[in-house]
């Protein structure tokens, strides 16, 4: 065994989760859900909100799956609608983007609409399309589009870009460009993970289909890589707001000097207001109780590596009532002694997020015995949302604050 996978077994207290990161598995993704867990809402009996959500929308299966949860759709829909139509990234290079996440995820509705897109505007063959399986090794890719998939791939694995891809990323893009980048390869590893654990089926007009004539993509474990010790991006001081970015960050100036997350992320205010929307959203106005929401936020950050995230939410995970002890154990995992049913299957499904972008069948059961339909939206969510903060935080190299708790050492 080696040493990289000992690590993640010992981490996680579970064999299910470790999973080397350089070689083969013995491993394999639970079959998707032919049969939704969610059903798509039905014309009748829709409320208002539903209706003015849905009525802007094309008549696909996700919208009219996360229509039952509006408020939730609303405050992360500017974000996406960023990612998608916002961002100044060539619509070919996104596309190439998506379509990797959703391949690495195994996410057959991902694939079939983005698969449907790129081969509209951006002008891609489906050869080409089938290359995006195949990966960055395949034959055929210019540097810059093998750049994008090994990029896609880092973060799914290592849950952070190298240095070698950064590097290779500026050959083309911009500081904003690579945050783009990231965010649309974040964004479409959240959206797998609600498509594939909702169970929302293709459309009948969706045509394509994750390639069966090569062999499925590894499952993600815990990374070892080494974090940054210097930012990449760095914040933003204050005598260099624009009025712009003062007006941004002035909800976060109540408690004194922002944190370095928001700093970071004025260096590109029109992402900034879309993710901040989201993220106030899962932190602030999310329906889950304050302790699952930080059983799930602290378990996602300790799966990936990201010590920023872990140590800004010691103090908010004490106020939801974890206590000292509890904190530690989050690091142990779901198996760890001393967690309830419930807590251990919100531990548990964070783990099926992180390895293979889905809730098994076995874990949703549990779950639902304590929550009801839209918190259990809302914790694939924010499972799926705070890896994307994650993701940003461990390639950006934010650095944490003086006075911050950090990982268990022991």
């Amino acid at each position: 065994m080696k040493l990289h996978t000992l690590i993640a077994l010992l981490a996680t207290g579970t064999a299910t989760l470790a999973v080397a990161a350089d070689g083969p598995t013995t491993e394999r993704f639970t079959p998707r859900l032919t049969v939704p867990r969610l059903a798509p809402l039905p014309v009748e009996g829709r409320s208002e909100a539903q209706k003015a959500m849905l009525a802007s929308r094309p008549d696909y299966n996700i919208y009219k799956t996360l229509a039952h949860h509006v408020d939730l759709y609303n405050r992360w829909s500017p974000l996406g609608q960023f990612i998608l139509n916002g961002s100044s990234l060539p619509p070919r290079e996104r596309e190439i983007v998506m379509l990797r996440m959703g391949w690495l995820c195994q996410s057959e509705y991902e694939w079939a609409q983005h698969a449907r897109i790129a081969k509209g505007a951006p002008g891609m063959k489906d050869v080409e399309i089938h290359r995006i399986a195949e990966g960055p090794g395949a034959p055929g890719w210019s540097d810059f589009d093998r750049t994008l998939l090994t990029m896609v791939d880092e973060l799914r694995y290592d849950t952070m870009i190298s240095d070698a891809t950064w590097k290779a990323l500026g050959a083309k893009y911009s500081d904003q460009q690579k945050m783009e980048a990231l965010f649309t390869a974040a964004q479409y590893q959240l959206v797998s993970m609600a498509l594939n654990s909702l169970g929302i089926q293709l459309d009948p007009e969706l045509a394509d289909r994750l390639p069966t004539d090569l062999a499925k993509p590894r499952l993600a474990s815990m990374p070892t890589k080494p974090r940054l010790t210097v930012p990449r991006i760095k914040p933003v001081p204050e005598s260099q707001w624009t009025a712009e970015q003062r007006e941004l960050i002035k909800p976060m100036m109540q408690n004194g000097t922002p944190a370095n997350l928001y700093t970071t992320m004025l260096n590109h205010p029109k992402l900034y207001g879309p993710r901040r929307l989201f993220g106030s959203y899962l932190q602030r106005e999310s329906l889950l109780p304050p302790k699952t929401r930080e059983l799930i936020i602290m378990r996602t950050a300790w799966l990936i590596r990201t010590e920023y995230e872990w140590a800004h939410h010691v103090p908010l995970s004490k106020q939801a009532s974890l206590s000292d002890e509890e904190i530690a154990r989050i690091a142990k995992g779901p198996q760890a002694a001393g967690w309830s049913e419930e807590h251990a299957a919100v531990l548990q499904a964070v783990d099926e997020l992180r390895r293979e972008a889905f809730i098994t069948d076995a874990t949703w059961a549990k779950l639902k015995k304590h929550y009801d339909m839209k918190q259990l939206i809302e914790i694939i969510y924010t499972s799926g949302g705070y890896t994307m903060t994650g993701l940003a935080i461990n390639s950006f190299g934010l650095q944490i604050e003086d006075g911050y708790t950090r990982f268990p050492r022991s």
